[in-house]
């Protein structure tokens, strides 16, 4: 093959997207079904918030989202506190059908897909599945963030977090609001979502970091909590149903300072490609692949070498994301108390939270940096 694109999820879906129709393409995936079950929240802002998050892309085309696969298009973001406080900040995001996006831009592209390959090792150059070898001139490795070609050839491993999620229908919320709750009890060391799908529907999920869980406290027993039990969510699920649930793990670390190794171009959540303070990787992901696809053309026109890859993300995601990887490690440092929480972001204003939301760092949380020793200890 010229091509083997490992692992179809956004990242690898926009990878084989881009790769010209001319190269003789494989894409690789464990799922019998591509996308599902569907592991994250399924939001992306719109392409006016996008323009604003990654001010240095080329091309914000990638962003026009195709209505057949939005289930809602929500207009804020309600983010509450331990105490109540809400801070209501406009904010878009289409909510998408993120399994049918990944099925239909993998199949549209035009390249064979191998499904049901399960990744065993990377060796030698070839690609060891459970049935044998496959072996191409380069690779991209979108195989996610327990990415057996990243191990295989000692890359970085993140740092990652659990998460769970139940689909949800009768949910009675605003569906024009995305709602993110952070407490101790509900989701350490995280948070919380209610995401509206549409018609009552929406995906109810926590984000759990043991580290900062109490004793005793399991992800199952906090999501059921937040759902039955929290004040500020429970009203709106009080009537739900639970139609399906997932577990999975998000990569919350800072990303790879190279993400070319040979001829392997990684690409999405296996180079830790994601907005960390919140946990956001389909848009990352969106630009990581279709990124990789351009250089890989390229490679094989003979225009440019794979290290332009490094070039292009780090141009397009490297100071959001490291914005945003800022953002969690202060975070962490008052994360293990509800009341530190509450007396921290007493301090913030709307203001300040729209541009934490939008992966800026405001003059506030910069000095609150310089402190945080001393902090600490009078809060």
């Amino acid at each position: 093959m010229d091509v083997i694109v490992a692992g179809i999820g956004i990242a690898g879906a926009f990878a084989l997207r881009g790769l010209r129709k001319s190269l003789e393409v494989v894409g690789i995936d464990r799922r019998e079904k591509l996308g599902y079950p569907v592991e994250c929240g399924e939001i992306i802002p719109t392409k006016k918030e996008m323009r604003i998050l990654l001010p240095d892309l080329d091309d914000y085309s990638i962003f026009d989202i195709p209505k057949r696969f939005e289930s809602n298009l929500t207009k804020q973001v309600h983010f509450v506190l331990p105490g109540g406080k809400t801070f209501e900040i406009d904010f878009e995001f289409h909510v998408v059908r993120r399994d049918e996006m990944i099925q239909t831009v993998a199949k549209e592209s035009g390249h064979r897909v191998m499904l049901k390959r399960r990744i065993r090792d990377f060796r030698d150059g070839k690609l060891i599945l459970e049935d044998g070898e496959i072996e191409a001139k380069v690779y991209v490795a979108s195989d996610g963030p327990n990415s057996k070609i990243a191990k295989a050839l000692g890359m970085p491993k993140p740092e990652i977090s659990p998460a769970k999620q139940y689909l949800m229908r009768n949910v009675e919320c605003d569906e024009d609001v995305v709602y993110m709750y952070i407490s101790k009890k509900i989701s350490p060391g995280a948070y919380a979502w209610i995401i509206p799908k549409g018609k009552g529907m929406a995906n109810v999920g926590i984000g759990f970091r043991p580290e900062y869980a109490e004793k005793g406290d399991t992800i199952v027993k906090a999501l059921d909590y937040f759902i039955k039990e929290y004040h500020y969510s429970s009203p709106f699920l009080k009537n739900a149903e639970v139609v399906s649930n997932i577990a999975a793990v998000v990569p919350i670390d800072r990303p790879f300072e190279s993400a070319v190794k040979g001829n392997v171009l990684f690409a999405g959540d296996s180079a830790s490609m994601v907005i960390s303070h919140v946990g956001g990787g389909i848009p990352t992901a969106m630009v990581a692949g279709d990124a990789a696809a351009r250089v890989i053309n390229g490679f094989f026109d003979g225009q440019n070498d794979l290290l332009l890859y490094d070039r292009l993300w780090k141009k397009y995601l490297y100071q959001p994301l490291m914005n945003a990887f800022f953002l969690k490690k202060l975070w962490d440092r008052f994360s293990d108390s509800d009341v530190r929480i509450n007396r921290i972001l007493s301090f913030a204003t709307n203001s300040d939270m729209e541009k934490i939301l939008r992966c800026r760092i405001p003059w506030k949380v910069r000095l609150v940096s310089y402190f945080v020793p001393l902090l600490q200890r009078l809060i």
